[in-house]
């Protein structure tokens, strides 16, 4: 299962926060989208994230380190062991998911919406832009009114927020401090309803770093096994 590749490192905001939604889905193969193989040498701004995470399930909690790099229109992601060895390459895209998980040769593309639309949710989830928590608030973006934000302002140098959607057995949290550019996050903790848990404590932020292009770019081999959710 793709879940098992994320535990021996990673990927809702976040967003891997989606792939563990997707985490007991069906199977199928055929022909999956990948980029262009030709990669640009250059280079683009943006916000470079690393966190220390931690993934829980089945009783068993395993660590790695999440990348994560912010422009405002794309995230791109990767996660390596402690050993170093990579195992998670994806893209977020303000409605959707791409994710290879090289080390099991499978991988997710889907909507954001139906990743979080779990079998268990009792209403389908809207549209829901994870980039936007990167840079707004949760409580101050334009939301469904379906998806409830409960925020906490008691430190009010770390506020945090809790977003779900009722009916649905998941819920997301997000912990956040001020830097001279504005609220960025701190904590994550995502909870799948089930007994599956990830949670992650940035390790490192820089504001403004110039980063490859294939950092946002996902070539999924031809023989690889696409995750339905």
């Amino acid at each position: 299962m793709a879940t098992n590749a994320v535990s021996r490192t990673l990927g809702c905001v976040a967003l891997l926060l989606l792939s563990l939604a997707a985490g007991c889905a069906s199977r199928r193969t055929g022909a999956p989208p990948s980029d262009e193989t030709t990669r640009p040498k250059s280079k683009i701004r943006a916000e470079a994230y690393l966190f220390d995470a931690k993934l829980r399930r089945d009783g068993k909690v395993n660590s790695f380190r999440l990348e994560l790099f912010h422009t405002d229109t794309v995230l791109g992601l990767g996660g390596r062991g402690y050993l170093g060895k990579g195992v998670l390459k994806g893209r977020l895209t303000p409605d959707s998911l791409m994710v290879l998980f090289p080390t099991t040769n499978e991988y997710v593309h889907s909507s954001v919406s139906d990743l979080l639309s779990t079998t268990e949710c009792a209403v389908p989830v809207p549209p829901l832009s994870l980039i936007s928590f990167f840079r707004t608030l949760p409580d101050f973006a334009v939301l469904d009114s379906v998806i409830t934000v409960a925020g906490n302002y008691s430190d009010e140098d770390r506020p945090s927020f809790i977003i779900f959607v009722a009916g649905c057995p998941w819920q997301l949290e997000l912990t956040y401090d001020r830097r001279s550019e504005g609220w960025r996050i701190r904590d994550f903790d995502f909870s799948d309803g089930g007994g599956q848990r990830l949670y992650g404590k940035r390790r490192e932020y820089r504001s403004d770093v110039g980063v490859k292009l294939e950092k946002f770019m996902v070539d999924i081999p031809d023989d690889a096994v696409r995750i339905i959710p």
